[in-house]
């Protein structure tokens, strides 16, 4: 088959995602969080053979940057980076299609990203915890701002309009104060994902991070769902502090920057 043969749609077809997203929750998990929650920020570029499905983009419209998460097999993968946005932008996607993304949307700074699973009921690693961990409510608000204002890093700067009264965020706290947190970027009956972990860069180092993640996956294991995260390839420390909770590799992707800044 050649590229030829593909045609694009921009929609999704909800029937097919849905039956991906029952063969693997976390490769489809966002596609379908956000069709729901967020349809006047998402658009679709599907690729199809005849009237199959092979492939998709989810352009995620961000206040950040624009952010496409790339789902489809190499071959359709010249005609889906067509269907591109213009630069700037980011691509997470596999890295056999990187090729076809710098043709198109070229030159790329690119990061290697694991995508890490927690299955449904995992029992995280005991180890000494450090602070207590919770849910967080609209009570703590202003200490959720306080904590991530003023960081340069990407992570800290997406709390910027996150309100724990609405959304699902767990803190990690020391003495009363909120040291660290942690969000639900996707919160679906048959699968969570894990997003924006930031501990304060003083309080680093000393277990607040696995104190953590250790909530996140004892409310998971009680609501008997997976929990997926994406972690950066070369960031060891943050890589142990999943992996010694309890997350193993389910697949690796790649983030290609093509003229945002930003980093994973």
């Amino acid at each position: 088959m050649s590229p030829g043969d593909v045609s694009l749609r921009p929609t999704i077809d909800r029937s097919w995602l849905e039956r991906a997203a029952a063969e693997d929750p976390v490769a489809h998990a966002f596609a379908l969080w956000d069709l729901d929650r967020f349809p006047d920020r998402v658009r679709f570029v599907s690729a199809l053979r005849g009237d199959t499905t092979r492939g998709y983009l989810l352009v995620w419209l961000g206040r950040a940057a624009v952010v496409v998460h790339w789902f489809g097999a190499t071959e359709e993968a010249p005609v889906l980076a067509e269907a591109l946005p213009p630069r700037p932008l980011v691509v997470v996607a596999p890295e056999e299609v990187r090729r076809e993304v710098e043709r198109a949307r070229g030159p790329l700074v690119s990061y290697p990203v694991l995508l890490l699973i927690a299955p449904a009921g995992v029992a995280p690693a005991a180890v000494p915890p450090a602070g207590t961990a919770r849910r967080l409510t609209a009570d703590d608000r202003t200490q959720l701002r306080e904590l991530t204002a003023g960081h340069d890093e990407l992570v800290a700067s997406g709390y910027a309009t996150v309100d724990p009264g609405q959304e699902v965020v767990w803190g990690v706290f020391e003495d009363g104060g909120l040291c660290g947190v942690g969000r639900a970027t996707v919160f679906r009956s048959s699968v969570w994902i894990l997003g924006g972990v930031f501990v304060h860069p003083a309080r680093r180092g000393r277990g607040f991070g696995h104190t953590l993640v250790r909530a996140v996956l004892a409310d998971a294991r009680r609501a008997g769902v997976p929990v997926g995260l994406y972690v950066r390839e070369d960031r060891p420390a943050a890589r142990a502090i999943y992996e010694r909770a309890g997350f193993r590799p389910h697949g690796r992707r790649t983030w290609m920057d093509g003229g945002t800044g930003l980093e994973p």
